[in-house]
């Protein structure tokens, strides 16, 4: 294609690959002025004879569209970010596992595929001087289900979620629901406490008291 410097008038000849298919900034050797050029601006009033004979010895200066520096550096900070923030997923799963796998039971095959050990809820733990009682309070029945949980292992130990289950004729469950011990974690030896009353609790034969997940 045939260009001419809209400053001085220089012409040049250049390949149609050197401007590219959406146009490049290119610059005059010989004034050093910058415009843009689009593929399609050819000079047509020089034939390519014409421009051969007064064409300079140096062609054009073709430049690369400048890098977008900020934008780079908004990619890097976001990728490190997304790496600090797995790093910190991955160390809290490992830290909190016991708690996950509480949480959300089928997460303990995860860690068991990767070589981790996880302790099923209550480990270390005792239920004890567990208690129901059914009376009637303000016209109503009410099912009244208390215990003690006591840490009899050698370390601090958090405690698990109770679940109590209800059954009823032929030991078919009635209702199932879950309270929560105080306080939160044991040291060894202590004891935690829980109590609930479930207001008509149905044709209760039984009460069956566990650690939720275990």
């Amino acid at each position: 294609m045939i260009i001419a410097c809209p400053t001085c008038a220089t012409r040049y000849t250049l390949a149609d690959s050197a401007v590219g298919p959406q146009g490049r900034k290119v610059r005059c050797a010989k004034c050093g002025h910058t415009w843009w050029q689009s593929p399609d601006e050819d000079d047509p009033e020089f034939s390519l004879n014409d421009v051969t004979e007064i064409r300079p010895t140096s062609a054009p200066t073709v430049e690369k569209p400048p890098r977008d520096r900020a934008a780079l550096r908004r990619a890097l900070a976001g990728w490190g970010l997304f790496v600090a923030v797995v790093l910190a997923l991955a160390g809290g799963g490992y830290a909190a596992r016991d708690q996950i796998v509480r949480l959300w039971p089928p997460a303990a095959l995860l860690y068991e595929t990767v070589g981790l050990r996880v302790e099923p809820p209550g480990t270390g733990l005792q239920l004890q001087n567990l208690r129901s009682e059914q009376k009637v309070e303000g016209g109503a029945p009410v099912l009244v289900v208390d215990g003690q949980i006591v840490n009899v292992s050698d370390t601090v130990r958090p405690v698990p979620v109770v679940r109590v289950t209800s059954l009823g004729e032929d030991r078919k469950p009635v209702r199932s629901w879950t309270v929560e011990a105080s306080p939160a974690q044991l040291l060894p030896g202590e004891i935690a406490v829980f109590r609930d009353a479930q207001r008509d609790p149905g044709a209760v034969l039984e009460v069956m008291v566990t650690f939720d997940g275990g």
